[in-house]
């Protein structure tokens, strides 16, 4: 039997939860694209998870990984998203959304909505018109790079400072523009400081930066800076806090620090720019040989996740944490869902 305060609490996550909560970043396809030759990967190993958290739209991310680069990666990305066609297709409980209209239909009907972002343009190579193509295949938000320098840019590395101090390229620039004629928003996550600036100053819409975390406490280039934080919350943009760069010390990846880079980006730019990208990834690193886990650590960053926060049915810990917090039901509720919902209605 629990104490009346446990049950209340549980009680007011149930109520805040009932609206569903957004996810902007999960690398979804990849592993649907790995597992291609199994049927209803969706319904078994992930459907749990959604139902559980109540989660309601998940942004699946195209990516392509390096052993696939350079001559693959625009037919892994067909494949990725035709994985994740199929297994929506073979489910009453999913959807592909392309609009704001869509997902708040799909909503109302109890399914789970899932927009297709792209993280890193390789797929595009250097062709601009492989971008319409994409959009026309439900591509509704894209980040120019990964940690990688492409066609259009360069990321951010995994240290304090050392990515390149140069911008976009010719062709990044063009991506953008064409990106915001299409309906296309523009995601900041990952993209190198000079990259991040030159975005800005081409976009005309609030940007988003799907998954990271504030370098306050894990100071990376991979991360934002306060600086960068602002002039998000400047454009009513949206950040979604990443679940795994919270602290570069494992003592320190706890749901408590989560809470502190939301905090953080609150006291710089308020409540109306912040949302979840959390960008599970403990999953897909657990099929991995050591070998192949080691290579990853060594070109980017000990990945330290944590416990409580590694799955989608783990949501309501992160809800039960505001609260304990001291956050309100309506800053949470922007939190899980009512800003990214802004951002659809007014780009999608």
């Amino acid at each position: 039997m629990r104490f009346d305060t446990e049950t209340s609490t549980e009680e007011r996550i149930d109520r805040l939860h009932a609206g569903g909560v957004v996810d902007m970043h999960f690398d979804l396809p990849m592993d649907l694209y790995e597992k291609r030759e199994r049927k209803k990967v969706l319904e078994s190993e992930f459907l749990p998870d959604f139902e559980t958290g109540n989660i309601c739209v998940v942004g699946a991310a195209i990516y392509i990984e390096d052993r696939y680069l350079p001559h693959n990666a625009l037919r892994v990305a067909l494949d990725e998203v035709a994985r994740l066609s199929a297994e929506t297709a073979a489910s009453e409980r999913f959807a592909v959304c392309k609009s704001f209209r869509e997902i708040q239909e799909v909503r109302k009907r109890g399914r789970i909505a899932f927009l297709i972002t792209m993280e890193g343009i390789e797929p595009l190579g250097d062709d601009l018109n492989q971008l319409r193509v994409f959009y026309e295949l439900g591509v509704r938000s894209i980040g120019l790079t990964h940690a990688r320098t492409n066609a259009a840019g360069h990321g951010g590395i995994f240290a304090a400072s050392g990515s390149s101090p140069e911008g976009l390229t010719a062709f990044g620039r063009d991506v953008v523009r064409e990106c915001e004629a299409l309906g296309i928003m523009i995601d900041l996550a990952h993209i190198n400081p000079a990259g991040f600036d030159e975005v800005l100053t081409i976009a005309t819409k609030p940007p988003i930066v799907s998954h990271t975390n504030v370098r306050r406490y894990y100071d990376i280039e991979r991360n934002i800076s306060d600086e960068q934080i602002k002039k998000i919350g400047e454009r009513r943009g949206v950040i979604g806090v990443n679940s795994i760069l919270v602290s570069p010390r494992k003592e320190e990846s706890t749901l408590d620090r989560y809470v502190d880079h939301i905090e953080h980006i609150a006291k710089l730019i308020g409540m109306e720019s912040i949302g979840i990208g959390f960008d599970f990834f403990e999953f897909i690193y657990s099929q991995w040989p050591e070998s192949r886990q080691k290579q990853l650590t060594a070109k980017f960053a000990t990945p330290h996740f944590i416990p409580e926060l590694t799955n989608h049915s783990h949501a309501r810990n992160l809800t039960r944490k505001l609260i304990e917090r001291g956050f309100s039901d309506a800053d949470i509720e922007k939190i899980l869902r009512e800003n990214w919902l802004r951002i659809f209605e007014g780009l999608l």
